[in-house]
């Protein structure tokens, strides 16, 4: 009990400092404040979209306004450090020192388009959309040399440099009378490959027994021409499968 009386003065002293900012914390919270908003002038927010930072911070600062980049954001309409979005919008009554939120562009971003020609027009899309473009207008051609579904031209060109979105257009081959693409017989067993080739017009080559310790007994290892290349109607695949 004498330790605590020892140490008594003390609380007493932080008590009445916590009191007191408690008190001073009220009166500033509940009539200083509230004069001090009470005083500031009502202005209208300007309209600062489209500026440069630069010039819109003068702006802000001639109405007695303050403001916060809280975004960046690419765009193709701004350049950067341009006023893209503001809040309050402009036309707002706010009291003078009141922050203006603003989202500034960084410009535009680029991305370099990819060589489509030759491709698969579902593999050509899958590259597109990794090079955050998108495919535009797809129009059909019939090309004898061509086979069905692959590219033939795109527009842009591969290797220009594009805005992030940008469109591609396609011109796709819709086959012709005596061009097919290849299939991919790898892992498949004699009689399935025959089915496949012959529904395609194809027909067997030569057929090659080999040793093979990656893949199962008789199922197909290797293939001439290779998956995926075009090839005349009537010309033939040569299968390798493993023993």
């Amino acid at each position: 009990m004498s330790h605590f009386k020892k140490y008594l003065p003390y609380l007493e002293i932080l008590a009445g400092f916590l009191g007191s900012i408690l008190i001073l914390f009220l009166i500033f919270d509940n009539w200083i404040f509230p004069a001090l908003i009470r005083n500031k002038e009502v202005v209208e927010v300007p309209y600062i979209v489209g500026k440069k930072l630069e010039d819109a911070i003068l702006v802000l600062q001639n109405k007695n306004l303050e403001y916060v980049v809280v975004a960046k954001q690419s765009s193709e309409k701004y350049p950067a450090d341009y006023i893209i979005k503001q809040i309050p919008n402009a036309g707002t009554k706010v009291k003078e020192s009141r922050q203006i939120l603003l989202t500034i562009s960084k410009g535009t971003e680029t991305t370099t388009v990819p060589y489509l020609i030759g491709k698969e027009l579902g593999f050509a899309k899958n590259q597109l959309q990794q090079s955050e473009l998108q495919a535009g207008n797809i129009y059909f051609e019939q090309n004898d040399s061509i086979p069905n579904n692959v590219v033939i031209r795109q527009n842009p060109n591969s290797g220009r440099e594009v805005a992030l979105g940008s469109i591609v257009d396609l011109v796709v081959s819709s086959g012709g009378s005596s061009v097919v693409l290849i299939p991919d017989l790898l892992g498949k067993t004699y009689n399935e490959a025959e089915v496949m080739i012959q529904e395609l017009g194809l027909r067997i080559g030569e057929v090659h027994y080999l040793k093979n310790e990656t893949y199962l007994p008789n199922t197909i290892f290797k293939q001439t021409p290779n998956p995926g290349d075009s090839s005349k109607k009537g010309f033939p695949v040569n299968l390798f499968i493993a023993k």
